[in-house]
């Protein structure tokens, strides 16, 4: 019985380990995304709080955008995707080496903007709170969390920022699944949407953040601005590599 049980452990094992040989790199990457996401994000309005907060707010248009509760799902949902969705893309090591550079570029001027134009948006946080709906509550109180009521880092919208991206380190790639794509990009739109039916961000928040995630992407990918972190990439790979044949041969 022992021997049967190590037999049928050992190809998960292997298959593990082949799978990390291929991916490693971009769990690694996606993971650094992931933290400088937080920290354009967080940091950047104890900056933000020295300088004059602009209100993008399209009236007539904005302002008829109803509150959908439903959409803090995808809303919610975007967080474990941007960790999936980057992985599934990374079947291409120079694309995905340029789309890293690119989400970077896109991080550092969305940093700016937060940092120095800093945008808020109105949110019904006590029409929530004095709910005797839990739900509402809920919504009310994560609204206090996530900038009470004068929040900053609006525009772009780093939730659609990420969500375009996701989606561009799929498209037009034949060598991931139909499905997987179609998948990313309805999750895409969803989210997209979920930005305006949930209030927490403008119209205007949702087009820049999606005209600035194609437009640093087509820049590094047309310029091939990631080939250094490739190279980096292929080396650690290679010397890790090494080692491991190095200690099978013993």
């Amino acid at each position: 019985m022992e021997n049967n049980n190590t037999v049928e452990k050992k190809p998960l094992k292997e298959k593990l380990k082949a799978w990390l040989a291929r991916y490693g790199y971009a769990v690694v990457l996606t993971i650094i995304v992931l933290l400088v996401d937080c920290i354009v994000y967080w940091l950047t309005r104890y900056i933000a709080v020295n300088f004059k907060v602009f209100d993008f707010t399209i009236h007539g248009f904005d302002d008829k955008v109803p509150l959908l509760k439903i959409f803090f799902i995808p809303y919610l949902l975007a967080y474990p995707y941007w960790f999936i969705a980057p992985i599934i893309a990374a079947k291409n090591k120079k694309r995905f080496c340029n789309w890293f550079v690119a989400v970077m570029i896109s991080f550092l001027i969305t940093g700016i903007i937060y940092c120095f134009m800093p945008t808020t948006i109105s949110r019904p946080i006590d029409e929530m709170l004095a709910s005797d709906n839990p739900i509402d509550n809920w919504i009310g109180n994560f609204y206090l969390f996530d900038g009470g009521y004068v929040p900053f880092g609006c525009f772009p919208s780093i939730h659609c920022l990420l969500s375009a991206f996701c989606y561009i380190g799929v498209r037009n790639q034949k060598n991931i699944h139909f499905v997987n794509r179609v998948g990313i990009l309805i999750m895409d739109i969803l989210i997209l949407l979920a930005t305006q039916f949930t209030k927490q961000h403008y119209i205007v928040d949702l087009i820049s953040a999606v005209f600035l995630a194609e437009f640093t992407f087509f820049i590094c990918n047309k310029f091939n601005l990631g080939a250094k972190l490739e190279r980096f990439i292929t080396k650690i790979e290679n010397k890790i590599f090494n080692k491991e044949a190095e200690k099978h041969q013993e």
